[in-house]
């Protein structure tokens, strides 16, 4: 019995965030950083950045719990989630977007591959409580599946 069988809302709710953060991580993969640097702040950007890394990991954090033993959320708190998962990601996605050009490509891309790595470990998370039986999660499954808290770990290591 997964998810999808026990509350079809709520494993909507989940199924519509997953789409959608595919979306997101297909943009950026193949996406441009910003064009111009205009006022661009590269210490605002790295604080900045962290931040979103910061609220996606405590946002995946919180869904990893809510699953990780029965009951299952309500669907209003299952859509919470969602909202809240999604905002994060969406937040991430658009400061790496701040990044202009003229911070270099290697820089970019190096920016832009450990965001993307984010955003799979954020999907592969969703996947799993998607198609798991409810009563074989547990919080050990849902942290060594979910990559997006490795992933995470990996922007202070990035070069600043």
């Amino acid at each position: 019995m997964s998810a999808e069988n026990c509350d079809a809302p709520l494993s909507v709710s989940l199924r519509n965030v997953l789409n959608s953060i595919q979306c997101i991580r297909d943009r950026v993969r193949d996406g441009e950083s910003n064009e111009s640097d205009g006022a661009f702040n590269l210490s605002n950007f790295w604080d900045t950045l962290n931040q979103a890394v910061k609220a996606v990991s405590q946002e995946a954090t919180k869904l990893s719990l809510a699953f990780s033993r029965p009951p299952l959320p309500s669907v209003e708190d299952g859509e919470k989630l969602s909202e809240s998962i999604l905002k994060s990601v969406l937040t991430l996605s658009a400061v790496y977007y701040w990044l202009p050009k003229s911070q270099g490509v290697t820089l970019r891309r190096q920016v832009r591959d450990a965001t993307v790595e984010v955003l799979e470990g954020v999907l592969q998370l969703l996947e799993v409580i998607l198609r798991s039986p409810l009563h074989s999660l547990n919080q050990e499954q849902l942290t060594s599946t979910g990559g997006v808290w490795s992933a995470c770990d990996q922007f202070p290591q990035l070069p600043k």
